[in-house]
Formats: structure tokens, C-alpha cells, sequence
């Protein structure tokens, strides 16, 4: 990549970054949201990372700050419930520079999306993304994908067993995150099950235990050699959250949450994993929607 174009890239997540923070800060000091504007923010801090299960660093602290705004463009009844439209970006700054360049040095990623999502029948919410994964340190090529995702809200049928169940396929179309020479295409499967660990009317504590599969659908999880590996990982995740309900609701909804992932990894990831087919991270983090 090109001194210009680095510059160029830099430049412009900076002045979303810039932008996003500048609108958080302008929708929470405007009081309660009642327009068709909604704002989700926040950081997680970690010692690793892995993105699909893909090794990036487990020797680094790792911030992770995103944010994103979404725009209400429909509402309604009798099959399509609602329209929306989002625009967002997430970052990953690690102590160690994993790049080829000093400056930014701690700058190992940004992440710039857009997509649109619809709510279908009151409990289905399906919805495609367009994202660009750009490395401002050089640690990577940048890698686009456009990718279409499918939940269920099953809390109506299933009450406090509900599984809360999604899916996520997503096609590279420029560029791909493993170490092969092929676009891949990634399946994701999900469930999340949960409930209230410790009642209370204004600091309940929750409990959830997010699942993930991730599969190869096509050449997603190659090695140097070209070959696939069609399993990915498997994530057994625990999350405990609390809301900040000290924090006034015309500021938001806040919560911190402490979260624990175990990771399993196949043959491909195990070999780029220092040869561990298992890894357990740590996170914390705090999130606000508004």
C-alpha cells in the first residue's frame, strides 16, 4: 500500500471516528431520544484477539472502541415491521505493533460499514452489510465482504428458554482474512441463551452464554497450501452484564459487561494458533444505546 493511499485511509476513518464521537456526544446532551435516530457506542478491552477465529494477536493489550448510528426509515405491521439503515465503524488498537509502518503504530485495524436491516413478521430481523476491513498500520491487506444475516426472537415462544438463534453468511469479494489466495465464503451459527442471574429493579445482573459455529462454506479457512478446512471454530461464550442505571435514561442505556470465550479451533487455525487447538480469552468492557 501506498504512502498516499495509507494517508488517504487514515484520514478518512479518523474523520468518521471523529464523527461518530462528535454525534454520540451531541445525541446524549439533546436528552431523551424520541426522534428515528438511534446511536449504539462503546469499548471492549482485551489480551487477545481473534477474528473468526482467526489469530491477530494474543500478546497485546487490545482496545476496541465502535460505534454506530441507525436510521428508522420505516415502521409498520403485516409483514414488514420496520426498515433501518446503519452506518458504523469499530477499531482495534493494540499495545504491540503488528505492522509495517511506526506511524500510526498502534492502529492495527478499522472496520467501515454500512447496510440495511428488516424486521419481518414482529420476530425476524434479516439484513445485508457492506464492510471494509483496512489495516492503518499496513499489519494487513484490506479485505471487503459484503455479508447477509437472518435472527429469530423466540422469546414468545419459548419465554425464559428462549435461544435467541441467528445466522450470518459472508462473501469476500476483495481480499481475504485467512492465509490462502481464494475469496472465501463464511457461514456463522448462533445461539444465545440467558437469563437473570441476580434480580434487582435497577442493577439486575444477566447472564448469557453466546455459541458460535464458524464454518467454511468456501475456501474461507485455507493454509499456505490451498487447502480448506470446512470447520473454523467453535466459541463457547459466558457474559455477565449490569446496566449503570445511576447514569439517567435521557443519556442513554449504559452497561458494563465481563465476558469469558473459549475457543476451539480446527486443524487450519489450530497450525496459525502456535499449534493450541484451544484458547480462552478474557473482555470487558461498556457499551451505551441510545
Amino acid at each position: 500500500m501506498s504512502h498516499n493511499r495509507r494517508q488517504r485511509i487514515t484520514i478518512l476513518a479518523s474523520a468518521l471516528v471523529m464523527a461518530g464521537l462528535l454525534l454520540s456526544t451531541s445525541v446524549v446532551r439533546a436528552g431523551e431520544n424520541k426522534g428515528r435516530i438511534s446511536l449504539n457506542a462503546g469499548v471492549d478491552f482485551s489480551h487477545a484477539y481473534y477474528f473468526r477465529g482467526i489469530l491477530q494477536t494474543n500478546k497485546s493489550f487490545v482496545a476496541q472502541p465502535y460505534g454506530d448510528v441507525t436510521f428508522n426509515l420505516y415502521e409498520g405491521e403485516n409483514g414488514l415491521n420496520s426498515v433501518g439503515a446503519t452506518l458504523g465503524f469499530w477499531n482495534s488498537f493494540q499495545s504491540r505493533n503488528l505492522g509495517d509502518v511506526e506511524d500510526p503504530s498502534a492502529w492495527y485495524e478499522v472496520d467501515l460499514y454500512g447496510g440495511f436491516t428488516f424486521g419481518l413478521f414482529d420476530s425476524l430481523e434479516t439484513g445485508v452489510t457492506y464492510t471494509a476491513y483496512i489495516s492503518p498500520n499496513d499489519a494487513f491487506s484490506t479485505v471487503q465482504e459484503i455479508s447477509f444475516s437472518f435472527s429469530f426472537d423466540d422469546s414468545e415462544l419459548l419465554g425464559d428458554f428462549a435461544l435467541s438463534p441467528s445466522l450470518l453468511i459472508a462473501a469476500e469479494v476483495k481480499g481475504q482474512a485467512d492465509g490462502g489466495s481464494n475469496k472465501g465464503v463464511y457461514l456463522q451459527l448462533g445461539v444465545e441463551p440467558g437469563l437473570t442471574l441476580i434480580e434487582s429493579e435497577n442493577y439486575p445482573v444477566s447472564l448469557s452464554f453466546p455459541l458460535t459455529l464458524g464454518l467454511s462454506i468456501s475456501d474461507y479457512y485455507q493454509n499456505s497450501t490451498g487447502d480448506d478446512d470446512t470447520f473454523g471454530y467453535f466459541d463457547l461464550g459466558v457474559n455477565v452484564s449490569v446496566p449503570l442505571s445511576f447514569i439517567p435514561a435521557d443519556y442513554g442505556s449504559w452497561e458494563v459487561f465481563a465476558r469469558g470465550d473459549f475457543l476451539f479451533l480446527g486443524d487450519n487455525l489450530e497450525a496459525v494458533n502456535d499449534g493450541d487447538a484451544f484458547e480462552a480469552i478474557g473482555t470487558f468492557g461498556i457499551a451505551l444505546s441510545y
